[in-house]
């Protein structure tokens, strides 16, 4: 009975920003808290989407049972006739409701609700979707499709996704299991697309590292970049590969500059996506890219005392555990000593113990 009244609240408070009613100070702190919802704002965002393709109505000639109707009969034609899926998307049809009356009377009063501006230059609404530093979510896009969405990232897509098309953009990291369907699934990175029908696969694509990754869990990808001359050069993935753009120019803007391209064959790809089930896992990597997952994970700063300590390799996963935890393992494992200092860590080399470890120099 509260998780109902919960949401009655929510599309309550939803319900009065669609008509314009103004909120009152308590209202509008819980609307702000909302923001944070990844789930109630992908429902939102479909909500308002099918309202706002409403074309004006006169304000004598209002029927709401008609409008929603409107709305209700645009839904259904995008809902699978499975049962499964319908329960997927039915709870938020009965709050959607709600609004049909509220912004009704909306009409009524006087306000009219706006429908996008067309023709040449006409604003494009994006749902927006962001994991900051420290935290992780997992979100069900409008096709089903489910995505995790790794700290520090961020993924954005139209108003149409599902409809007329499945394109997103992403910042940052994702592990992605898409729902089969004969619309492609594509995923736009800043440096090339990963494209796909229905399949599971993880992509990493931070602008702090030096390197943009896909890999496969299953299915098929196509990988499409724009090459120096234009062309399109497509690369395949088979379940258990990956593909590595690896940057190969020390500054400037991030994603800039020239990559070069490998692909990894027989790759562990459970442990390349473990970060979504709560492992922090490294193949070969060095401290240094050690410490920007750290930084994401745990939303620290992490300062080096001397250059020595960046380029240990580690090779494992552990328990996303305390950060204090995290930095003890890394000293029973390699000449690492640290202090944490609020949100601040300073590593350093624990002379005592480096005859123990031998360095690997970066490739």
């Amino acid at each position: 009975m509260q998780e109902h009244d919960e949401h009655e609240r929510k599309w309550h408070l939803a319900a009065k920003v669609l008509s314009g009613s103004s909120l009152d100070p308590e209202e509008q702190l819980a609307w702000e808290a909302l923001q944070a919802d990844s789930q109630f704002q992908l429902e939102y965002a479909q909500v308002k989407k099918y309202w706002q393709q409403l074309e004006g109505l006169p304000y004598g000639q209002i029927d709401t049972g008609q409008d929603w109707q409107t709305v209700w009969n645009r839904i259904q034609h995008q809902v699978p006739a499975d049962s499964k899926s319908r329960r997927l998307v039915a709870p938020w049809f009965r709050y959607a409701a709600i609004i049909a009356i509220c912004v009704g009377v909306a009409f009524f009063t006087g306000w009219k609700l706006s429908s996008p501006a067309s023709g040449t230059g006409a604003a494009v609404a994006l749902t927006v979707i962001e994991a900051p530093p420290g935290s992780k979510t997992r979100i069900t896009l409008p096709d089903s499709s489910t995505v995790w969405l790794n700290a520090k990232s961020r993924l954005s897509f139209d108003e149409s996704f599902g409809i007329d098309n499945r394109n997103l953009a992403l910042e940052g990291e994702a592990f992605f299991d898409v729902v089969k369907s004969t619309m492609p699934f594509r995923v736009r990175t800043p440096l090339y697309d990963v494209a796909v029908l229905g399949t599971a696969f993880n992509v990493r694509a931070y602008a702090d590292d030096d390197r943009v990754i896909t890999t496969l869990v299953h299915g098929s990808v196509r990988i499409e970049r724009k090459s120096d001359t234009g062309a399109t050069e497509v690369i395949m993935l088979k379940p258990n590969e990956k593909v590595t753009a690896f940057r190969t120019t020390n500054s400037g803007p991030a994603f800039s500059g020239n990559y070069r391209y490998t692909v990894d064959r027989g790759v562990d790809a459970e442990m390349e996506t473990a970060w979504k089930d709560g492992w922090l896992s490294v193949q070969g990597e060095s401290l240094l890219e050690l410490a920007r997952k750290l930084e994401r994970l745990y939303d620290i700063k992490i300062n080096f005392e001397g250059k020595t300590l960046e380029n240990y390799r580690y090779t494992g996963r552990l328990r996303q555990l305390s950060l204090e935890q995290v930095l003890k393992a890394l000293s029973l494992t390699s000449p690492v000593a640290f202090t944490i200092d609020e949100k601040k860590v300073t590593l350093r080399e624990d002379k005592s113990s480096t005859s123990k470890y031998r360095s690997l120099q970066n490739p």
